[in-house]
């Protein structure tokens, strides 16, 4: 059973969180400070606060921060006097974060209450069912260690540990993982805390309606509290790589990781951001299990050469030579050094391997679903817009995601390509205007292919155009509007958009 604890992380950004919020005059986040150089997080309220979620260009003053408790009975009992003076009108209401990974205030309400779900991280395995049971804030990279210890992995994640648990089933996530739908797929359960504060079980076949709400709502619904995911058994991956044009990739695609004999299980695609073939050619890398390892007990090790990994990206910022070099070595290099490692290894690497400290620049992800038979076009119009746009973009990566029957704001309504872009951008309201305009040209540019785009960053795409992408968008505030009136829960995704 993992026992929560405060992290640096944790601690660093109460921290920043004080100091910010001084900054704006609030004199009662000294307790913020305080708590910070404490070492620890508080059990109670933090008042107001300034949060920032990963774009650092979206500072939010909120009204409080409420923490979790370990257990989900618990956490219940410590939110519900909230909850009853939200529905009294005495209190604003309640955005749900996890450790606010998104880029556009999925996670934060501006003058609302936060509720950090972190100490929510208890887990228990049933190797017999390959179940793990899983607090809400657990993150990816505490349960990983545990899962491995047993032969396992997780079924369907994002590509890196960050993330808490409860965050990437409110976006309904998705990976490398070949041949599988996003994480709503692999939940068997949920117990959710209810905008009443009412706990209640969710599931296929138990409160069905509010399982598929909840499953990618992100946070509207009410609060993850745990939920039972199914596991993979962990194995050790042989790499393969191959190279090929960037409008054969559909075919390539089908030929090496689909096509019936294959037995990849991981893969990921990269398109070529060098500018002397932009977006023109692509890659493939696809891992294959050895058939000895699979759900044996294998080390976890740590990344190789994160700082060199690190140093390689950071280097192409800004720098047309830069590009030129790193799709050189992905492309040529990559495949003369990669060896075997496991599928848990794979998936146990920070993100912040590759983040942008810059005070100056923010690295900003958008991404777009695209059916198979229209990659081609969509890969066409987009490096039109983007080289007209005279925006940066350091890396595409391409995933396989299957559809999605779970989710009512699905973005695979069939199978799709989902095309992961990361933008450098200026931290000016003027380089953020510019991105707006990008972000609704490639928007329009994925719907007119019959594809979609991910809600979990920047909030410029226009009202029109959710609704477009998410034909279930009305159906679920619908919902809402009859579980939740008031509303108790909120973000700025929500006061956007509906």
């Amino acid at each position: 059973m993992a026992r929560w604890r405060p992290t640096r992380r944790q601690v660093l950004t109460h921290g920043a969180t004080a100091a910010g919020a001084l900054a704006l005059g609030s004199a009662a986040t000294l307790a913020v400070s305080d708590w910070a150089a404490q070492g620890v997080i508080p059990p109670g309220p933090l008042p107001g606060a300034l949060l920032d979620d990963a774009s650092r260009i979206n500072p939010t003053a909120v009204r409080g921060v409420l923490f979790a408790a370990p257990a989900p009975d618990e956490t219940a009992r410590v939110v519900g006097p909230l909850l009853r003076r939200i529905a009294a009108g005495d209190d604003p209401a309640l955005a749900v974060a996890g450790v606010r990974h998104s880029m556009g205030g999925q996670s934060m309400l501006a003058g609302g209450w936060v509720l950090d779900t972190r100490p929510m991280n208890r887990i228990s395995l049933d190797s017999a069912a390959r179940v793990v049971r899983v607090g809400a804030g657990t993150t990816w990279r505490d349960l990983i260690p545990v899962l491995n210890a047993a032969g396992f992995s997780p079924k369907v994640m994002q590509s890196n540990h960050d993330f808490s648990v409860g965050g990437s089933l409110s976006v309904n996530c998705h990976g490398w993982h070949t041949g599988h739908p996003p994480i709503a797929s692999t939940v068997r359960g949920l117990r959710l805390l209810t905008a009443s504060g009412e706990v209640v079980n969710c599931g296929p076949g138990e409160n069905a309606e509010l399982f598929g709400l909840v499953l990618g709502g992100y946070g509207m619904f009410g609060v993850i509290l745990e939920a039972d995911l199914e596991v993979w058994p962990n194995a050790r991956y042989v790499p393969h790589f191959d190279s090929m044009p960037a409008l054969d990739y559909v075919e390539e695609f089908s030929r090496l990781v689909l096509a019936p004999d294959s037995t990849a299980e991981m893969a990921y695609g990269r398109l070529s951001v060098d500018p002397r073939n932009f977006l023109e050619e692509a890659l493939i890398v696809r891992f294959t299990p050895e058939p000895d390892t699979v759900g044996t007990v294998l080390p976890l090790a740590e990344p190789d050469a994160a700082s060199l990994q690190r140093a390689v990206f950071r280097n192409s910022a800004g720098s047309n030579l830069g590009k030129m070099l790193r799709w050189t070595l992905e492309r040529e290099a990559a495949p003369w050094l990669a060896g075997p490692l496991s599928r848990n290894s794979i998936q146990n690497q920070p993100a912040a391997v590759f983040a942008d400290h810059s005070e100056q620049t923010s690295d900003i992800l958008h991404e777009y679903f695209v059916p198979h038979t229209t990659l081609a076009k969509f890969i066409t119009a987009a490096r039109e817009i983007i080289q007209r746009s005279g925006q940066e973009l350091l890396n595409v990566t391409v995933r396989d995601v299957r559809r999605d029957t779970r989710s009512v704001l699905a973005y695979a309504r069939e199978d799709v390509f989902g095309l992961v872009m990361n933008f450098r951008q200026e931290r000016t309201a003027e380089a953020d205007n510019r991105m707006r305009a990008l972000t609704r040209e490639l928007v329009d540019a994925a719907l007119e292919v019959n594809g979609t785009f991910y809600l979990p960053y920047r909030l410029h795409a226009t009202r029109e155009q959710v609704r477009r992408a998410y034909p279930g968008w009305d159906a679920a505030m619908a919902a809402k509007s009859r579980i939740d009136p008031l509303p108790v829960f909120r973000n700025a995704l929500f006061d956007t958009y509906a």
